[in-house]
């Protein structure tokens, strides 16, 4: 009787053990809570391993993502994955690195991504026409996810290869730095670079409503091209260390 009862309940935990491992994504991103701004189509594989054809996340498009789950980290209530997207994206978008949700909420740790300069002008209103070069490459070292953007968030971003076209002449820049945070759910940043051509510092900042603000100062170089430097004339004259202010705010 205790061997046919030690049967049976070998087989049921087969059978369960068969059933988590191979139950499908889609059924489980069903019963998901949806999260406002994350749209998530085309899930195949399981939870443990899989992907999905497409990832929306706000008005950013991820395309191809792919996962692998920690099996150790349910055991605290925190499903974690290993991550990979960008795969087949038009933008160029690439990254790795762990996202999460826990007791908490969402969040990202070790999260590494890059995409062309060019690609990130694309939702903002400029000016003037200009034409980026280079990569911006995000790290983000730890990241808790509240609405509309952030609870916290600890971060940094390059512009690599950097270089700008403009209707006057191009601008080297040389490499930019910036790093990133979030106040009170706003994204802020403070950023410098330095070149032959030209040197600066800034803060900017994306409010809740979508607004945002850049503020701080830029220096011509010697080698800043001619055309450039005849229009400084129109920004009247600098201070005296020989910076003119940046002052720009509008909205997304």
């Amino acid at each position: 009787m205790r061997y046919k009862i030690f049967l049976g309940l070998s087989f049921a935990l087969a059978l369960m053990v068969s059933l988590l491992v191979h139950l499908p994504a889609s059924w489980v991103w069903q019963q998901v809570p949806t999260v406002p701004g994350l749209s998530v189509t085309g899930i195949s594989g399981t939870p443990w391993q899989g992907r999905a054809s497409q990832v929306r996340w706000q008005q950013w498009n991820l395309d191809q993502v792919y996962w692998e789950l920690s099996p150790w980290k349910l055991l605290t209530a925190n499903a974690e994955f290993s991550v990979r997207l960008g795969q087949g994206s038009d933008l160029g978008l690439r990254g790795r690195g762990l996202v999460g949700a826990d007791l908490s909420g969402l969040y990202a740790q070790n999260l590494l991504l890059s995409l062309p300069a060019q690609q990130a002008i694309q939702y903002a209103r400029l000016p003037v026409p200009l034409n980026l070069g280079g990569n911006l490459e995000l790290t983000v070292r730890d990241y808790r996810f509240a609405m509309p953007y952030c609870q916290s968030l600890d971060g940094g971003l390059v512009w690599s290869g950097a270089s700008i076209g403009t209707p006057l002449g191009d601008v080297d820049p040389g490499q930019v730095l910036a790093e990133l945070s979030c106040n009170d759910g706003q994204l802020a940043a403070t950023a410098n670079q330095a070149s032959a051509q030209v040197s600066s510092e800034w803060q900017a900042g994306l409010t809740t409503d979508r607004r945002y603000n850049l503020n701080g100062w830029f220096k011509p170089g010697a080698e800043l091209p001619s055309g450039l430097q005849e229009q400084l004339k129109w920004l009247g004259n600098p201070d005296a260390n020989g910076r003119y202010p940046i002052r720009y705010s509008g909205r997304l």
